[in-house]
């Protein structure tokens, strides 16, 4: 099961990118169940256990280490129905850079994990830390750690491992890489950003307005408006629309952006919602609406429209989302459908009116 921390490459039509940066058909990407290298950004050396990387302060009762703090995003990448855990490290008296509300940098010694969980099993954690002070590949350490069957402690995997419980794959160095890049996204840490974060996080828990209290952030957004500081049109009734752009600005808007190659280079679509005011003042002027709705395709026979109001059969995003197997998207990141997400997008697709 490709459990990648990877965005949700693109529910559209073709890129994936591969190692260099290039750009590649889903059709002609590698094997899902095959580990690429063991990494490219020099030779893997420590740390080898989960225990050694400062999320536990006692690793055998799972109690979290002073200064760690537990998160979740508002809107959740699909990773064939695991159940995921995320924390983040700021060393003492640093600060997120969020000069830059939609794309924030962090600073040098964050760490940032994720655990993977299914039938009530831990399966694996990842590690993002960042070791340099620029915002690329070079600057961030990234490897995964596989839980051992009496969870007692996650052994580092630079190599990634494939099915380790049933069909569940370990990523290896150069597949977390592939997503964390600055060629697909500036901000390398893709689900702490400010409109991932802008909700009402239960429990007291990490969310915006947290993070503005706990001076965390180098620019503060504008005071909140009905407790969202980044509020988007208001739907009467059940809201449709920003259920499914936000399940696309998750899973798809980590390729699909204004500065990501593939973008750039192969697909001119974006699902990546922005924080600007001039992005939210209406539905219409959002970047999906603005990029994809009632677009003609012009790549891969997946229907043609990137989404064309009231016609999922026409809709590239339906199709591609819908399938699994060698057009699929995203190619490396799932290997089972999303049902609820396939649903709340397709009543929004539903919704819209035709050209």
């Amino acid at each position: 099961m490709r459990l990648l921390l990877a965005s949700f490459l693109a529910v559209t039509f073709v890129a994936c990118g591969d190692d260099e940066g290039g750009i590649q058909d889903a059709a002609t990407d590698a094997e899902p169940d095959a580990p690429t290298d063991a990494g490219t950004d020099g030779p893997f050396v420590a740390p080898t256990m989960l225990s050694e990387t400062g999320l536990y302060s006692n690793i055998g009762t799972k109690t979290i280490a002073a200064g760690v703090v537990e998160f979740e995003p508002r809107w959740h990448l699909w990773s064939d129905a695991a159940v995921k855990r995320r924390w983040i490290y700021l060393p003492p008296g640093s600060k997120i850079d969020t000069t830059d509300m939609d794309y924030w940098s962090f600073p040098t010694g964050t760490k940032v994990w994720k655990e993977f969980s299914r039938g009530g099993a831990r399966i694996e954690t990842r590690l993002l830390q960042k070791t340099g002070t620029a915002d690329d590949v070079s600057s961030w350490f990234m490897v995964a750690f596989q839980w051992d069957a009496g969870e007692t402690d996650a052994t580092a995997v630079p190599g990634g491992v494939v099915d380790d419980i049933g069909v569940n794959d370990i990523p290896d160095r150069a597949k977390c890489r592939q997503c964390h890049g600055p060629n697909r996204n500036k901000s390398i840490i893709l689900g702490l950003q400010a409109l991932q974060m802008d909700y009402d996080a239960p429990s007291n828990g990490l969310d915006l307005d947290r993070l503005v209290q706990d001076d965390w952030l180098t620019v503060e957004p504008t005071a909140p408006t009905n407790g969202t500081y980044f509020p988007f049109l208001a739907e009467t009734g059940t809201p449709l629309i920003l259920p499914a752009l936000g399940y696309m600005h998750s899973n798809c808007g980590g390729c699909h952006n204004p500065s990501s190659d593939v973008t750039m280079n192969t697909v001119p679509v974006q699902f990546r919602l922005g924080t600007a005011a001039n992005q939210r003042s209406s539905w219409a002027v959002t970047p999906t609406y603005m990029t994809a709705v009632n677009v003609t395709a012009t790549l891969a026979p997946a229907g043609s429209h990137v989404v064309l109001g009231g016609n999922t059969a026409q809709s590239a995003v339906h199709n591609r989302m819908n399938i699994v197997g060698a057009v699929q998207m995203p190619p490396i990141a799932r290997e089972q459908l999303d049902t609820a997400g396939l649903a709340a997008v397709d009543a929004w697709i539903n919704s819209l009116p035709p050209p």
